[in-house]
């Protein structure tokens, strides 16, 4: 098993794992630039943008969301996320549907015009810049989710609510 960097002294761009960070840190600066790019292009704000994301991601799933949903989502009251909701069905990007058991609740639904936009803007398929993980392999994709799953888990735990924080 190779040695783990953990603090600035132990980096070294050169070994594998310095090569990974360096990788992830270069991912993170282009999926910064992508989304503010992205938000200048559509003409929306980051919480707009990161609700059409959202939106986006559980379509694939052939999931839909409720207004509170993005709230939770968004880590704010559901008023301010009506307020992001109504600024994209204004857009024309969003659209408010019945649910379909109940026919009081609202279910939200991206509209084919901000898909159009986004894959204009993105220059790529549906899925944008994610359109390179369709052709993996069984075994790259295992490796590839395993190694996600680790970043994800070290920025999930690392910033939890409940550590305190290091004394200074």
């Amino acid at each position: 098993m190779s040695h783990v960097p953990t603090t600035p002294d132990d980096y070294d761009p050169d070994s594998t794992s310095g090569r990974v960070i360096d990788a992830i840190y270069a991912l993170q600066d282009a999926e910064a630039l992508y989304r503010a790019r992205l938000r200048s292009k559509l003409g929306i704000g980051a919480s707009e943008l990161t609700t059409v994301q959202f939106l986006a991601r559980l379509e694939t799933r052939n999931m839909s969301a409720r207004p509170t949903d993005v709230a939770a989502h968004l880590g704010m009251t559901s008023g301010a996320a009506s307020i992001i909701i109504a600024r994209l069905v204004t857009r024309g990007y969003v659209v408010r549907r019945r649910n379909p058991r109940d026919g009081r609740g609202q279910h939200l639904q991206l509209t084919d015009a901000v898909h159009g936009a986004v894959a204009r803007a993105a220059g790529g398929g549906r899925l944008g810049a994610l359109d390179g993980v369709l052709g993996l392999s069984e075994r790259e994709s295992r490796r590839v989710v395993a190694l996600l799953s680790g970043v994800t888990d070290g920025f999930t735990d690392g910033a939890s609510i409940d550590r305190p924080a290091p004394p200074a």
